[in-house]
């Protein structure tokens, strides 16, 4: 007997196979046709721009260095390239008169060196460097393919696919002839937000260094922490130990705070400058603790204080020191973070997987990296014909290996990584990603709809699913079909092609499962009448076919041509035009009565209930009591999907008759509770099962 448990969380649930279709699946990842593609090495481009104004024309030194190659150029003409990062290379320039566009171009190969690079142009009288948190003269980078020059050269500052950049990560010990004089920082910019050039390798997400993470939250003197120039705060000679504090709005770790200087020169910067300041931080706004103070500024145009990182949700800036005359003014207060970002994703380009131009029967995928606690990894996929019409991503995959189920047979196979963290100081890592694919196709088209698109959550509904297939002459043929269904129905007709005959047919609260007397190899459609349950708001009837013998699995696409008889497009999706019945029915013990005496016999009893008029996965919760109210045995605790939970396919409360202690209970009557808890409301319901011996 095996136990199961339903998903139906609407629209993309994944689809279950019957044991039988499963088998085969895993089976065909080690026929003779199959194969298999790996990576365990990414790449990125990254765009990056910058407007460099001279005073005068003349010639200047551009010197810089990139992981891990880089193309530059300025004024859109190309300058030089490199592939080694660990040279600082230079090129001699002609500077224009006022504005400069500097354009360089980086592939990030991923190969642990680091991400991002770092530039230096000298004149006779002024030099330009890379850098990150400034209030004037941004660098601006951008993960979009530039298709055409024209990103070299135009305005890029208000673009919404261009954003200021953050601080990179490049060994400075490993480059040579970097003397690193003029402090040029190490930027970067990350496209989805994924790092790719990590020392240990592999996908991990972001890291939030050089992230203005105070930018406009909520502050007493919020002129300080919207990232404007022109805005700012004048601290009178008077004001000492004022304060500016900003509310990060959550738990942040933070470790660096940077003051910048109103001024639009040397001169103006050092009479508006500080003379001292300290930052401390805070959880609650009571108590307060002093991580870094600076006295006698020097560096009049910007300070920094860093300090070893900490968690803080609240942060202020005192003012430690000042001039017994002149006014300072700060332009802008900058809060630096440590760890890593909470979220990010990363795409692959379409991938023929080495079978250009072919048809592929996507079997399954493996994957290898690190999940720590408070973190997730998942993989979505899609197929195309073409490489730019695509089907709808899948579900996410958590767990390796898994099954892929996207339209097939199709030639390009793309993927997306999706990182998440609920912890700063640790993230998920995918190292290495491996897909299974085959030649051997059951049918060359297989697509499914259903009638009506329609339903009343919670009512028996008629529902006609169809499925049609066309084939090669080199097609397997089909010998087994399987339906997802949203709940137990009454199945009233099954309609096979002409010359088919069906030789056996399956029904469980989560799928139909339909055996052919022989292979189908002839277009045509099969037809499925029967009565079920629309149980959740949204439900997709997915399909999958399997060749001869248990052989090549295939995953049907949903049908959404128009309709000849009512012009509207078809689909496989049925969504919720109503409400009927309650949020937890159907609770039973199956057997009511059983004997947990080890014979083998109505030893175990299943807590059958169902779920309905739930979008999203909610918290239940299956406990046994005895008669006197106190607790025997807490069966499950977990998040489940709307749909019915029933034998023998998926039960998660199944008791066999022990305690918590795991002794076995003393014969007779026992009550069992399952409750469904909601954000504002639960519900719950008691039923009585017999323990006999």
């Amino acid at each position: 007997m095996m136990w199961m448990r339903t998903d139906q969380t609407g629209k993309s649930p994944p689809l279950p196979l019957h044991p039988l279709l499963l088998a085969a699946a895993l089976l065909v990842g080690t026929t003779g046709h199959a194969e298999e593609w790996t990576v365990d090495q990414w790449e990125q481009t990254v765009y990056y721009r910058h407007t460099l104004n001279a005073p005068e024309a003349g010639s200047a030194l551009l010197r810089l260095t990139a992981a891990d190659e880089y193309e530059v150029f300025l004024n859109g003409e190309t300058i030089g390239s490199d592939d080694n990062w660990t040279t600082m290379e230079e090129y001699p320039v002609e500077l224009k008169r006022r504005k400069n566009e500097l354009a360089v171009r980086v592939v990030n190969r991923g190969r642990g060196n680091g991400s991002g690079l770092v530039v230096e142009v000298s004149a006779a009288e002024q030099s330009w460097v890379s850098t990150f948190g400034a209030l004037q003269n941004f660098w601006y980078w951008s993960g979009e393919p530039q298709e055409d020059a024209g990103w070299q050269t135009k305005d890029v500052s208000r673009l919404d696919t261009w954003q200021q950049v953050q601080r990179g990560q490049l060994d400075r010990t490993g480059v040579s002839g970097w003397a690193d004089t003029l402090q040029a920082d190490v930027i970067a910019g990350f496209p989805g937000g994924i790092d790719i050039g990590q020392p240990a390798g592999g996908l991990s997400l972001r890291s939030v260094e050089g992230e203005n993470l105070a930018f406009r939250l909520p502050s007493n003197r919020p002129a300080v922490f919207d990232g404007r120039f022109n805005t700012g705060w004048t601290v009178d000679p008077t004001e000492l130990n004022a304060i500016a504090q900003v509310d990060l709005l959550n738990r942040r770790l933070i470790s660096e705070v940077r003051v910048l200087t109103q001024g639009r020169n040397a001169d103006e910067f050092v009479q508006n400058t500080l003379r001292g300041y300290a930052v401390q931080v805070s959880n609650d706004q009571f108590g307060w603790s002093e991580v870094g103070v600076l006295h006698g500024i020097e560096q009049p145009e910007r300070t920094a204080i860093a300090f070893a990182p900490v968690f803080a949700r609240y942060l202020q800036v005192i003012i430690a020191e000042v001039d017994a005359v002149q006014r300072a003014k700060v332009a802008e207060i900058q809060v630096l973070g440590s760890g890593i970002a909470p979220a990010g994703s990363f795409v692959s380009p379409p991938l023929d997987l080495g079978r250009p131009g072919e048809r592929k029967n996507f079997t399954s995928v493996r994957w290898g990296g690190q999940v720590p606690d408070g973190t997730a990894l998942g993989l979505q996929f899609r197929s195309s014909n073409d490489g730019s019409t695509w089907s709808d991503w899948s579900a996410p995959m958590h767990t390796s290996p898994a099954l892929l189920q996207v339209p097939e047979p199709r030639t390009f196979l793309q993927y997306r990584i999706n990182m998440e963290t609920q912890v700063e100081d640790a993230g998920p890592r995918l190292d290495s990603l491996i897909v299974d694919f085959t030649d051997q196709i059951p049918a060359s088209l297989v697509r499914g709809w259903v009638e009506p698109n329609r339903a009343v959550l919670g009512r028996d509904t008629l529902f006609t699913y169809r499925l049609e297939l066309d084939f090669s002459a080199d097609d397997l043929g089909v010998e087994q079909v399987h339906v997802a269904l949203p709940s137990q129905i009454e199945l009233e007709e099954i309609v096979p092609p002409p010359g088919m005959e069906i030789a056996a047919t399956t029904a469980s609260s989560t799928a139909l499962d339909i055996v052919l007397a022989e292979p189908w190899r002839q277009a045509g459609t099969l037809e499925m009448r029967f009565r079920g349950r629309l149980l959740s708001n949204v439900f997709q009837f997915r399909a999958q076919v399997s060749g001869p013998d248990g052989g090549a699995t295939l995953d049907a696409e949903e049908n959404i041509e128009p309709d000849p008889d009512s012009g509207q497009p078809r689909s496989w999706e049925v969504s919720a035009s109503g409400v009927e019945g309650t949020l937890l029915s159907q609770v039973r013990p199956v057997p009511q009565a059983f004997s947990p005496n080890g014979d083998g016999i109505n030893d175990k009893t299943a807590i059958e209930f169902t779920l309905a008029r739930i979008s999203e996965p909610q918290v239940v919760e299956v406990d046994i009591f005895d008669v006197q109210g106190r607790p025997v045995r807490a069966l499950y605790v977990g998040s489940l999907s709307a749909g019915e939970y029933v034998a023998p396919t998926s039960v998660p409360g199944l008791w066999d008759g022990r305690n918590d202690a795991g002794e076995l209970v003393g014969p007779g009557l026992y009550l069992v509770r399952v409750r469904l808890l909601l954000e504002r409301k639960e519900e719950s319901r008691l039923r009585v099962v017999a323990v006999v011996y």
